[in-house]
């Protein structure tokens, strides 16, 4: 079974559209076959409630880095690698191609 992990920045409950788009398609794919790498929305007990939340409620998991911006640093590759082996991925999608495209080649 073919799985794939969604490595973004821009994910709920961050506002936005580019954040929409990325939700709406992981909701359409398989929950048994997606996992969701994310940077943190925001600091503070506000956010992290919020985060936790909308992360509660979706039907695959999501995994929070505790940065609110995934940069292609050696420990964010590693961790996307971790995730990768983990959850048996077979694909990885970018929710943008700058820059976290750059860990592609990992």
């Amino acid at each position: 079974m073919d799985k794939t992990l969604i490595v973004t920045n821009d994910f709920p409950p961050r506002p936005g559209g580019i954040q929409a788009f990325l939700h709406n398609m992981a909701l359409r794919l398989d929950p048994e076959r997606a996992v969701v790498y994310a940077s943190t929305w925001k600091r503070g007990e506000e956010g992290a409630a919020a985060t936790a939340a909308f992360d509660a409620e979706q039907p695959y998991p999501v995994v929070r880095d505790r940065t609110t911006m995934l940069l292609p640093t050696p420990r964010v590759t590693r961790r996307a690698t971790e995730l990768l082996r983990e959850h048996g991925c077979t694909s990885v999608w970018f929710g943008a191609a700058a820059p976290l495209g750059l860990m592609a080649p990992a």
